[in-house]
């Protein structure tokens, strides 16, 4: 018989918690893994335990996307047991990467946070590098089906919040295991990140978790499992109020434009005035998504003076 198994893990970031999931039937596979760390990795096995599942039951891990609040534990995992990983082909880039292209990341967003007008040394989110053996992987593309627990989940891409993010979804009961993609209990960050190795300019997240949303909007899902919160269904519901928050912010940024041309960072102060070192990083991403959607509507302009880039409302 097939059943969803919920598995909520302790988390040091602002939601929480992170949810895991276990799909038991014919077989039994992880969904995400919970954060990095000893501690983090005792409780996901306690969980399990606690479900009556050993690591050894179990037949596949798949990754929703790899944020490290869901990929986290794989390498305490590998440790302990071989198992097959399942994860999409924007990852590819990111999983086992040596010190070369760690060095490239963390340059752009240096980079990235001297465009905003912030000082990177204060507000950069730096982690060590940290060399990874990840093993047994097989990447995923738009429309594949693998069996979770024995019944068939199609892929479906929806990068916005990451490159890498999925839904696996059910045509049959409409079951959706959603990541990151699509929470009730708060609104999602697309953040920026760097262009893929060998291309030049990065990916537009927040245009792209739009047009995401808009993808998912078309699909008959039920019941949805999310990266954090409770199941929840009535998807559309819950884009309609995404699509109008994002609506909103826009409405903040050309109100705060309409003094004068501000960088990214003088934004972020007015809007978000309670984040401080590295979590200004999440206000600046949301701000930089939502500049690029008011650029594509030719709401506003930007130059760049010396090293840090101004916008201005085109309404001025």
């Amino acid at each position: 018989m097939f059943r969803i198994v919920p598995l909520e893990l302790e988390t040091h970031f602002a939601e929480g918690t992170v949810n895991a999931f276990l799909a038991i039937g014919d077989s039994v596979t992880l969904i995400d893994t919970g954060n990095p760390g000893k501690v983090s990795f005792q409780q996901l096995k306690s969980k399990l335990h606690t479900h009556g599942v050993t690591l050894k039951e179990i037949d596949q891990i798949v990754l929703t996307h790899i944020h490290i609040d869901h990929a986290g534990a794989i390498p305490y995992i590998l440790e302990e047991i071989d198992v097959p990983i399942y994860v999409h082909e924007q990852a590819r880039g990111s999983i086992n990467v040596g010190v070369d292209e760690y060095q490239r990341v963390q340059a752009f967003f240096h980079q990235f946070l001297t465009n905003c007008g912030a000082n990177p040394f204060n507000h950069i989110i730096e982690r060590p590098f940290k060399e990874e053996k990840w093993r047994n992987i097989t990447y995923l593309n738009e429309g594949d089906v693998i069996p979770l627990g024995g019944k068939e989940f199609e892929v479906v891409h929806v990068p916005g919040h990451s490159q890498s993010d999925i839904l696996l979804w059910n045509q049959e009961t409409g079951d959706t295991f959603a990541g990151d993609h699509l929470l009730k209990s708060f609104s999602v960050n697309a953040f920026i990140e760097p262009p893929n190795p060998g291309e030049v300019n990065r990916p537009r997240p927040l245009m792209q978790y739009r047009n995401s949303l808009e993808k998912v909007s078309r699909l008959p899902l039920e019941m949805i499992y999310p990266g954090h919160g409770e199941a929840f269904s009535d998807h559309l519901s819950l884009i309609k109020t995404r699509l109008l928050e994002q609506e909103k912010r826009c409405e903040q940024i050309l109100a705060i434009l309409a003094t004068g041309g501000k960088c990214v960072y003088e934004i972020c102060k007015q809007m978000y005035p309670r984040l401080h070192g590295n979590t200004v990083f999440l206000g600046l991403s949301q701000i930089q998504g939502h500049l690029d959607l008011l650029e594509e509507r030719q709401q506003v302009s930007y130059e760049q003076k010396d090293s840090v880039v101004i916008y201005r409302s085109t309404w001025q």
